[in-house]
């Protein structure tokens, strides 16, 4: 089992440690406050109160044991003295919060490559699908081709994924069938792939208040989000 280190508990480190365990990673969450280390405890295997600035707190932790470190504390000046402390001791693999450009080519200068920036990241993602009609999310892959959530059209509804053709008429491939709310399938409280069927075979019926996850063309697909 992979095992990740999070420092910092708040909203980012919170959903960065659910995330992680979603998808069966083991997270051991580090933070000073004890009611976000409370909050966090169900993503958590562990749970460790200390400063992420102090040395002699963070020094003792066996960081080489785990596939990544994970800092997500948002103010810059405590986040990048936080991974100095991390590389001076060793820490293999830091992700680390950036919260401004300049905090950006901070960490870079540091020699950190893997940055999550939410704002910059979520916002960039959010305008491209919203450009896009009836696109819901989207993840570019090489040259043309992406992965994308589109809404069915109103033809698609209530027919198999063989009677509508979709890899001869769109040439494209239906990977997962995500059920929304108002779905009879869907689970309010559960992860993202228990609401999902997963390589759905072409007797597969697409149902109402659903996506559909794609794989094809930027090209093609666009012709799928056109119908009605």
């Amino acid at each position: 089992m992979r095992k990740f280190f999070v420092i910092g508990l708040n909203v980012f480190g919170r959903h960065f440690a659910k995330g992680l365990k979603e998808y069966g990673t083991a997270v051991t969450g580090f933070d000073l406050r004890e009611d976000r280390l409370e909050e966090a405890k169900e993503y958590l295997v562990q749970a460790v109160r200390g400063d992420a600035t102090e040395r002699q707190d963070l020094a003792g932790l066996p960081f080489m044991e785990y596939s990544g470190v994970v800092v997500g504390l948002g103010d810059p000046a405590t986040n990048l003295l936080c991974v100095m402390v991390l590389k001076e001791l060793g820490a293999p693999h830091i992700i680390a919060r950036a919260s401004s450009e300049d905090h950006c080519r901070a960490l870079e200068r540091m020699g950190i490559f893997d940055i999550v920036f939410p704002d910059r990241d979520a916002a960039a993602k959010s305008g491209k699908a919203h450009a896009m009609r009836n696109v819901l999310d989207y993840v570019p892959l090489t040259g043309e081709y992406v992965v994308m959530n589109i809404l069915p059209p109103k033809s698609f509804i209530g027919r198999s994924i063989r009677e509508l053709g979709i890899g001869a008429r769109f040439r494209c491939q239906i990977l997962g069938i995500k059920f929304s709310q108002g779905n009879k399938k869907w689970k309010p409280d559960a992860p993202e792939w228990e609401n999902m069927e997963i390589a759905p075979t072409a007797d597969d019926v697409v149902p109402e208040d659903s996506m559909l996850l794609f794989l094809g063309r930027r090209s093609d697909l666009k012709r799928i989000q056109e119908l009605d």
